[in-house]
């Protein structure tokens, strides 16, 4: 004989969803005795691939660049990361990558040199040299980051 099976356990199994390959920018605030902290946060998941693009800017801090790209992809230290943004010319900038077996983040550094272009970018092309010879390639998808360029702007104006 069979059973049937209850309707909201259909519903439940055929909700699931696949995580989103990317987050526009989100702005929170953290407000203080002092300063109404700005903080946003932008991410994309590799086209291909564990790895993610990470976006911030806060009052505080500025414009920040970080991968994260849950392999190994090059040797812990010094580092180049050359930028394809939205097919423009590409820029390499220097970096710092931490990890052990893999790589747990690759920090990016004079990063006011692409903010401009990185605030309204939908495609960025990644591509790390190691100060010990490693090399690696990502390549990045996000949604429609220039919805809150003014915004990011003014929290983070360009230097």
């Amino acid at each position: 004989m069979m059973r049937a099976i209850p309707a909201a356990m259909i519903l439940f199994c055929g909700a699931a969803e696949a995580a989103p390959a990317h987050q526009d920018w989100t702005v929170s605030h953290q407000p203080d005795r002092f300063i109404d902290r700005v903080l946003m946060e932008a991410w994309a998941d590799a086209d291909k691939g564990p790895a993610r693009m990470t976006l911030y800017c806060d009052t505080e801090n500025g414009f920040r660049v970080m991968f994260l790209p849950h392999r190994a992809l090059i040797p812990e230290g010094p580092s180049r990361i050359t930028l394809t943004i939205d097919q423009a010319k590409p820029v390499t900038l220097n970096g710092d990558a931490f990890g052990d077996d893999d790589t747990d983040v690759v920090t990016v550094y004079d990063t006011a040199r692409i903010q401009r272009a990185l605030a309204g970018a939908h495609h960025v092309a990644a591509h790390f040299v190691s100060g010990q010879g490693g090399t690696g390639d990502d390549a990045f998808t996000f949604g429609d980051l220039a919805a809150q360029r003014a915004t990011l702007m003014k929290v983070c104006p360009v230097r």
